[in-house]
């Protein structure tokens, strides 16, 4: 079992920038481009749909090589106590001196979906990173060879090797990258993508756009699948389903899958999505799903803390007489779930335990989630970010050193042990990445590109969940979910940064300093 979830970190590692990653180094390429030019079909870009709040409630903290200065202090309350933007996620461009530009004087340009970086000139390397297309790097001039790679490596700064097999064009001058056609993420948005639920079980996937014979071919095999399998997942590989399937045909997914979209085409007046994998899927078998607008707070300080959350809609109980374990419900004080309550004290009335507030006013103990300040554990330093999640209480708590600077709600594992207890450190930070063939959901067993996510234990992380709202009540199969707002919030807050321009990177291998923090009380 412990074997089968360090593979599962390692595969979610690789599918962060995409699962053709590692085939690529091995000699096959899948290219983010444009292959095929779209006969008689018009194509465009869908808008980016709200995910959450409005932009202009959270402003667009520019990235550090963004041009201009941010509009807001993420680290200052709003009005409501809320974050007003959020803390960068990538680390400033480091401008080449005279020695730097002499050992990297190629300029390179991520083309395929993904590409690893590895610590050194073997497949088996340690990965340092993933870049997806349309990033650049400075490279070396000359190629290395060995270690897997046929086509060769080359050297990028500011560390780290590629694969050329992966992807990666390399050029005196900056390659043209016009032939990308794969949307940057949105790092200053809520969600870095634009994400939609698969609502029909059965949905074929197309390599290109389907004829209307191919696509009722693709449909008909899928209904006999079904009808003999019902929802096992029929097998990707050519060779292994039923000869019914066409060609055309890459994948069928479940209702309750999710994928990112990149794009929107019309084929003889049927509309089509295109993920960021570059598959397609008719628009009616899908639906958009733009997550909770649930934010946390900015902390001014410890003065601040206890916090006290709604997690359960119930009514306030006040005591029927002074003194008295009878309680009786106040009519019409029923508070909101996800708010919060000045409560003062935890009672115990009879063999239950309740929060008591200024008049006397009473809520059970489990419809509450309380904030407070936790001690800095031994081996955090003095002026470190690092991140408390209690289990009892579904909440999280951010410090900087001693100073707690950010709370919200979370939702952990269902059971327990799901969510280790421990002290534990960020193994790898990810703008995105894919879980596959492991069930973090119930209702999904299969979702691209998992915003914001930081692993800390094997497969455990803290990552955005878009699918579900129920933060403050245990939900998951081991992650620490967040609001899409309160994951891109603390992505830039935990330690380090990401290079310019990487999609995921290792803290604590090579020269990268070791990760943040995250200690799991229960």
């Amino acid at each position: 079992m412990q074997r089968r979830r360090v593979l599962e970190v390692l595969v979610s590692f690789v599918l962060g920038g995409g699962l053709v990653a590692g085939f690529y180094e091995l000699g096959g390429r899948t290219p983010a481009v444009a292959t095929e030019p779209l006969e008689a079909v018009a194509v465009a870009e869908p808008e980016a749909a709200p995910a959450g709040p409005e932009p202009a409630e959270i402003a667009a903290a520019p990235e550090p090589d963004r041009a201009g200065e941010p509009t807001a202090d993420p680290y200052t309350p709003g009005p409501d106590g809320s974050y007003t933007a959020f803390p960068t996620i990538h680390d400033p461009p480091v401008e080449l001196d005279a020695a730097a530009e002499a050992k990297y004087p190629k300029h390179g340009l991520v083309t395929g979906q993904a590409v690893l970086v590895r610590e050194r000139t073997e497949k088996d390397g340690r990965i340092l990173g993933i870049l997806r297309a349309g990033a650049r790097v400075r490279a070396d001039a000359a190629l290395s060879f060995g270690g897997g790679c046929t086509k060769g490596w080359h050297a990028i700064f500011p560390a780290g090797w590629i694969c050329l097999n992966a992807g990666l064009e390399i050029g005196d001058t900056p390659p043209d990258d016009g032939a990308i056609n794969i949307p940057a993420p949105r790092l200053d948005r809520q969600m870095p993508y634009e994400y939609w639920r698969v609502s029909h079980d059965g949905t074929p996937f197309f390599h290109r756009l389907p004829s209307f014979t191919e696509a009722d071919l693709a449909d008909a095999a899928a209904k006999q699948w079904i009808a003999a399998n019902g929802r096992a997942p029929m097998p990707t590989s050519p060779t292994e389903r039923p000869p019914e399937v066409p060609a055309v045909v890459k994948e069928y997914l479940n209702a309750g899958y999710y994928v990112t979209v990149a794009g929107e085409a019309v084929k003889s007046e049927r509309r089509f999505l295109r993920t960021l994998r570059g598959v397609f899927a008719r628009k009616y078998q899908l639906e958009q799903r733009e997550g909770s607008s649930f934010t946390g707070l900015v902390l001014r300080g410890e003065e601040d803390l206890p916090i006290y959350w709604i997690v359960r809609e119930t009514a306030m109980l006040r005591r029927a007489a002074e003194s008295s374990e009878l309680l009786q419900k106040v009519e019409g004080k029923v508070l909101e779930r996800r708010s919060r309550h000045p409560f003062k004290r935890k009672v115990t009335i009879g063999t239950t335990q309740y929060y008591e507030d200024g008049e006397g006013l009473l809520m059970p103990a489990y419809a509450v989630g309380q904030s407070y300040k936790l001690r800095r554990p031994p081996g955090v330093g003095a002026d470190e970010r690092w991140v408390h999640v209690d289990l009892s209480e579904q909440v999280l708590v951010a410090y900087q050193g001693d100073r707690p600077v950010f709370t919200t709600l979370v939702s952990t594992g269902k059971e327990p042990g799901m969510t280790p207890v421990g002290v534990h450190r960020l193994q790898s930070k990810h703008v995105a990445t894919s879980m596959r063939d492991q069930p973090i959901e119930e209702d999904a067993y299969s979702i691209e590109d998992v915003p914001w996510t930081q692993y800390f234990h094997n497969s455990v992380a803290l990552h955005g969940a878009f699918w579900h709202g129920g933060f403050g009540l245990v939900r998951s199969h081991g992650c620490v979910n967040l609001s899409p707002g309160d994951a891109r919030w603390l992505f830039g807050f935990t330690e380090p940064h990401l290079p310019a321009g990487w999609h995921a990177m290792s803290p604590g291998v090579g020269s990268f300093a070791r990760g943040s923090a995250i200690v799991i009380t229960e």
